[in-house]
């Protein structure tokens, strides 16, 4: 009998709000084959209903023959059960979190028979990575990002002009000056299988870790019962200290009859409605979760920032 032949093995990665889970929600809705998509922020993958056959919570099966699995109970965890599953997939695409380092995860596909690494793309944010990069904070987490990918996707270019855009790819290339840089924009997708020149060698690989390097970072979440008033919040977010690099998740906004899903990413931040999954337990109107250096000031203190956006 014939062994089966190891599955392709795609890893995402880019800094906070890059861009990763949009490009994963193109993947998913755009037919592209039987693929696995692992994700960090299950909540943020927005699929057309009309394509979602199943569910439950920490599995979403497409009727494209895709499904989509949430990494929270553990990175191995739920690789270990999608192989178990028994189920052929033409490849699996990991996200990796947007402070870790993806060639983290892409080792675990070097030392696992039943995978093959094909490829770690990383995503950067073409109106941020510029600065990014030089920053005395996240720059060496930025930098380490690019260290071994095999392709860098230049996010957003709608948002910059062409000068920008050049002095985008030139950052890229101080880092790696052998990249391979590609603009990602609303009319495009990379081909995946064309990674898969990659020449892997399981004997490469490092230790392996169920984790992805977020010691340099902090996570606070912010929960509370209520609705935000849209000025306070403004007011409130430029009040928040520089050391806080993201913060997203579901609220209420006076005024808003649906709930919101608010988006920050340095000091820029939007609001929108929110997609059926994206909207907080019940027993909660406001749920937030952020990233930070290790310098972030204490939990108390950047919820008394918020709590000064509440409604009265």
């Amino acid at each position: 009998m014939t062994a089966a032949a190891p599955i392709p093995v795609t890893v995402i990665g880019g800094f906070l709000g890059a861009g990763k889970t949009t490009f994963l929600n193109r993947l998913l809705a755009g037919g592209v084959g039987r693929y696995a998509v692992l994700v960090n922020d299950f909540g943020e993958i927005n699929v057309d209903a009309a394509l979602i056959a199943r569910h439950d919570g920490t599995t979403m099966a497409l009727t494209n023959g895709c499904v989509c699995c949430s990494i929270g109970s553990g990175f191995l965890d739920t690789l270990g059960r999608l192989l178990d599953s028994g189920e052929r997939f033409e490849r699996i695409v990991i996200e990796a979190s947007g402070v870790g380092d993806p060639w983290r995860i892409a080792e675990i596909a070097l030392i696992e028979p039943a995978l093959r690494l094909d490829g770690v793309i990383v995503i950067a944010d073409a109106s941020r990575i510029d600065g990014l990069i030089d920053d005395r904070r996240v720059g060496d987490t930025v930098r380490n990002q690019f260290a071994r990918c095999d392709l860098v996707l230049l996010s957003k270019s709608d948002l910059v002009t062409a000068a920008e855009l050049d002095a985008a790819r030139r950052a890229v290339y101080s880092v790696r000056p052998d990249a391979r840089a590609e603009i990602l924009s609303r009319d495009t997708m990379p081909d995946l299988s064309s990674l898969s020149s990659r020449k892997s060698s399981r004997f490469r690989a490092d230790a392996v870790e169920d984790q992805v390097h977020e010691q340099n970072f902090k996570r606070w979440a912010y929960r509370r019962e209520g609705a935000f008033d849209r000025g306070r919040l403004a007011a409130a977010i430029k009040e928040l200290p520089p050391e806080l690099l993201r913060l997203k998740g579901a609220c209420r906004v006076v005024g808003d009859a649906e709930p919101m899903v608010l988006q920050m990413v340095s000091r820029d931040w939007s609001l929108s409605p929110a997609e059926r999954d994206d909207v907080a337990p019940p027993t909660e109107s406001i749920a937030l979760v952020g990233v930070g250096t290790q310098g972030l000031p204490p939990d108390a203190e950047l919820a008394a920032i918020l709590d000064n956006a509440l409604a009265r």
